[in-house]
């Protein structure tokens, strides 16, 4: 059985232990990010992060440390998609040429 990347980016964002999005709302993140499991763990984490991370019940109040956790997950899916991103560029450094000499010197 091969892993799709919707599984990879399933198990990137922990969706398991904390559901937040829809596969459709997966696949679109996916689609968005070129298809890209990094760039696309790195947005997620960063839209898990976002959310109002405090709960109101009543005269009941908490705040949950969950944003700065998600936020820091997605510096790490950040990092490692930049760093493969940059061994995948291919660097232009100009014309070469290579000529060798109708005489042989």
């Amino acid at each position: 059985m091969s892993i799709t990347n919707l599984d990879k980016l399933k198990l990137n964002l922990q969706e398991e232990e904390y559901p937040y999005f829809t596969d459709e709302q997966l696949v679109m993140l996916l689609e968005s990010n070129e298809n890209n499991v990094l760039k696309a763990s790195w947005r997620g984490c960063l839209l898990k992060g976002a959310t109002d991370d405090c709960i109101k019940i009543g005269p009941i109040e908490t705040k949950s440390s969950n944003s700065s956790y998600w936020l820091s997950l997605a510096d790490i899916y950040k990092t490692d998609y930049l760093e493969e991103k940059s061994k995948n560029e291919t660097t232009n450094t100009g014309y070469k040429t290579s000529m060798i000499r109708v005489d042989g010197q």
